[in-house]
């Protein structure tokens, strides 16, 4: 099971900020910081390390100068009974002089690359895990990624929605007393959110965001896939017609759904599939809305065209949307089975629905990517599972 852990910025937190650290002669703790990773370390909590060394792209030091400094304090901390379970730096800069390194990396602070990468090496829970740093930059970190952050360092510097320690072994402490505190009064529990930052790059930017959909796509509970998989296929087999519904972009996600499972899915199968999207016939869609109201125009269609054994899957980024949600209730009140694609907190949508594909994101752009990447995972996944092994691997998907 996933635990929390502790990503700890170095320079400024662990050590002294002198600029650029580089060399071994330049590395001075900060008093107290031993002690409080060693607590760390005997409390059962993983501890990594995740700093911007932006001195290699900028020519002030090499790689391996980053690496004997990590040496050397990991040396310095086994002296004392205390260790790091993971370096992870970003070399990178976008204003960088060296040509390796001069370019935009999602990895660099306050991009979500290095905690992700924490959180996969130490299978860590990142939404009950902390950042300890002394900068913005270590703040926008945890929102990136949805971990609980703490400042350490002036209070003048510090960020008012976030709580303050003078140094890392004050943090520690509190952490330490509160492992679950995450309320007013308490460590400033961020929000995961996507852009945490105003970018100045489209290359950054574009890094930054592949990181998220990456993350987003990687929480997608496969079980639930797993139950919407079963329910098309088996209502495919049986003949049974599948109504896709959605606003907006996801409006577009149901209506390709009726493409690639309709078209897609006959493609070297048996299946003939009843598939209709209710978001595509703009007369009947804008007569029902004109004269009944908005928040019918799928209930309204159902009513007449589905029938029980048939399936309604809904795309929702927000699960709250009233026409959605009105759509869901008289599907499972008449015999339908369901399933709900949804993403922010999911809404009342993911609750009602028999398989409920939640997208942890609060970007409508990384929620309806991810939901479009579950749409046709699910037409090639049924499509497959009907062809022979040898047509499989014989034919382009």
């Amino acid at each position: 099971m996933s635990k929390p852990g502790v990503l700890l910025d170095r320079d400024g937190t662990i050590i002294v900020d002198r600029g650029y650290v580089g060399s071994v002669d330049r590395v001075e703790f900060i008093p107290g910081s031993v002690e409080a990773i060693a607590a760390l370390n005997e409390a059962g909590i993983p501890v990594a390390v995740v700093t911007n060394q932006a001195g290699v792209a900028r020519g002030y030091y090499g790689i391996e100068d980053v690496h004997l400094v990590h040496k050397h304090i990991d040396e310095e901390l086994a002296r004392h009974g205390a260790r790091i379970d993971l370096w992870l730096f970003c070399p990178y800069h976008p204003d960088g002089v060296v040509k390796a390194f001069a370019r935009a990396s999602a990895d660099r602070k306050p991009g979500p690359g290095m905690g992700l990468a924490a959180a996969q090496a130490l299978d860590l829970d990142l939404a009950r895990s902390w950042v300890v740093g002394d900068s913005a930059t270590d703040v926008g970190l945890a929102a990136a990624v949805g971990a609980r952050a703490l400042y350490v360092g002036p209070p003048n510097s510090a960020d008012p929605d976030v709580a303050s320690f003078p140094d890392l072994a004050a943090a520690v402490e509190f952490i330490l007393a509160n492992p679950d505190a995450s309320t007013a009064g308490g460590p400033h529990a961020v929000p995961r959110r996507f852009p945490a930052h105003r970018f100045d790059r489209a290359d950054e930017y574009g890094g930054a965001y592949a990181s998220e959909l990456y993350r987003a796509f990687g929480g997608v509970d496969l079980t639930e896939v797993a139950k919407a998989a079963e329910i098309l296929l088996d209502a495919y087999q049986r003949d049974a017609a599948v109504f896709a519904c959605g606003n907006g972009g996801s409006a577009s996600i149901a209506n390709h759904l009726q493409c690639d499972h309709v078209k897609g899915v006959r493609n070297g199968t048996d299946l003939t599939t009843r598939v209709f999207s209710l978001s595509t016939n703009m007369e009947l869609f804008s007569a029902i809305a004109n004269d009944l109201g908005y928040d019918q125009v799928f209930e309204y269609q159902l009513q007449s065209m589905a029938r029980p054994g048939d399936v309604l899957l809904a795309v929702s980024s927000s699960g709250r949307s009233p026409n959605i949600v009105r759509a869901l209730d008289w599907a499972r009140a008449n015999g339908m089975r369901t399933i709900a694609l949804t993403g922010f907190e999911g809404g009342p949508a993911r609750a009602m629905a028999n398989a409920a594909i939640h997208v942890d994101a609060t970007n409508y752009g990384i929620v309806e990517d991810t939901h479009q990447a579950c749409m046709h995972l699910l037409a090639q996944y049924v499509r497959q599972s009907r062809m022979t092994v040898d047509a499989v691997v014989s034919q382009t998907f």
